[in-house]
């Protein structure tokens, strides 16, 4: 009795166990109507823009060109770039790895194909399942990894060690317990319910952008009023005109004329700068207070960086099990260009932020050089150069551009000196 009463249970767990099985692979089967194909869903949290195919986005939404999974024949070599927004910023006239390729072909050099791994509003964790899940298929010959200082931080807290137990869903689908095994519901969920850093990040104030870009070019006596009105209105009601206004015009009003428009390195005033800008001078908390690198040094952590060590070494680890080597190039924060930094001093509160990831930056490579890793630090090649960064986002300009695409061109021309020029 007891053995036909254990069979009749184990029948029903086997028939509830299939039937689970068998009604998730309907919802992922159905997701198909709804998500874009691999490797889109497993680099982006939104959908491409198919109607930019051709121009400067790939169907995998990537501002690239088409790429095949396959090594193509005429192929010499094969270079990823994994990175953020400094992979493929939008508003330059060229991303990272098309300088690159560009000054292969200007040196007579074919063959070189540089894919595009770059996503805005991602960090390290990402870098690692993009990496991982992605890049690696494609058989590169080379990973380069671009880690920028301003933002790609984790915590102490948030090592590769310490990701245990994985998210339920995540940008990433490697990451996360429903992505490994329902990649497509996983896209599904965290585009719907605007899970991602990126979609977490975007902004709910109606026509915010356009407002205040008419604001920045508008006629320049009128600026002043029509932005302490529009801050005070949706960011801090609470707040009097004449602090805003002594706030925002501060440095003979550079925050007014900065974002006029301009044939090259065109910027545009973004509304999370002005309310940062705003909040930060009305807070007096600690780290705000930041004006020097001995001040940094207690916000800074050994257990930080040894956190986004723990993520930068899985990535090497994993390119090297595949024999492919893997240039970690840390990108300063804007501190490094004069030019930033006396724009931003009439804002000590917001510019502490700067000094505690300069200090940072050079921890991380640092502890980078007493490893095994190969690491390129940008900081010795823009420290001191004026006009490589961006006032508003803190990206590259045109010139900086060319300065890091040659840097990481001279860093794969050594690594591949067997390609020759044609």
């Amino acid at each position: 009795m007891k053995h036909a009463h254990r069979l009749r249970w184990a029948g029903t767990a086997a028939l509830l166990a299939c039937s689970l099985a068998v009604g998730l692979a309907l919802v992922e089967s159905a997701a198909r109507m709804f998500v874009p194909p691999w490797p889109a869903y497993a680099l982006r949290s939104i959908a491409p823009d198919l109607q930019t195919e051709g121009s400067s986005f790939n169907s995998w939404g990537m501002r690239d060109g088409a790429h095949s999974i396959a090594r193509p024949r005429d192929t010499k070599a094969r270079f990823a770039f994994v990175g953020d927004s400094f992979v493929e910023f939008q508003p330059l006239s060229r991303t990272l790895p098309q300088a690159v390729e560009q000054r292969f072909a200007a040196r007579g050099t074919t063959g070189i194909e540089t894919i595009n791994f770059g996503v805005s509003g991602t960090g390290i964790q990402s870098y690692f399942y993009r990496l991982r899940d992605v890049a690696m298929t494609f058989g590169p010959d080379s990973v380069s990894v671009f880690f920028f200082s301003g933002n790609d931080f984790v915590r102490s807290d948030e090592g590769y060690s310490a990701h245990w137990p994985p998210p339920l869903i995540d940008e990433s689908p490697g990451r996360s317990i429903v992505g490994s095994v329902m990649p497509r519901t996983n896209w599904l969920l965290v585009n719907r319910l605007h899970a991602s850093e990126f979609l977490r990040t975007n902004s709910f104030i109606p026509h915010e952008f356009e407002i205040l870009q008419s604001i920045a070019r508008g006629p320049r006596p009128e600026r002043l009023a029509r932005l302490v009105q529009f801050v005070k209105q949706n960011y801090f009601p609470e707040m009097e005109d004449s602090t805003l206004a002594e706030i925002l015009s501060r440095g003979d009003g550079r925050l007014l004329t900065a974002f006029e428009a301009r044939q090259a390195d065109d910027e545009s005033l973004p509304g999370w700068l002005v309310h940062h800008i705003v909040e930060t001078d009305s807070k007096n908390l600690p780290s705000l207070l930041v004006r020097s690198r001995e001040d940094a040094a207690a916000f800074v952590t050994q257990a930080d960086i040894d956190a986004n060590l723990s993520w930068l070494r899985e990535m090497d680890r994993v390119a090297r099990s595949k024999g492919v080597p893997l240039d970690i190039f840390v990108i300063p924060a804007g501190s490094v260009d004069p030019e930033f930094a006396e724009f931003w001093r009439p804002w000590p509160n917001f510019y502490s932020w700067y000094v505690q990831c300069d200090l940072r930056h050079d921890l991380l490579v640092k502890a980078l050089r007493k490893t095994e890793l190969s690491v390129i630090d940008l900081k010795t090649d823009f420290d001191g150069v004026p006009g490589t960064y961006r006032k508003g986002d803190g990206h590259w300009t045109e010139r900086g551009l060319d300065i890091a695409a040659t840097r990481v061109f001279r860093q794969l021309s050594d690594r591949f000196a067997r390609v020759p020029a044609d």
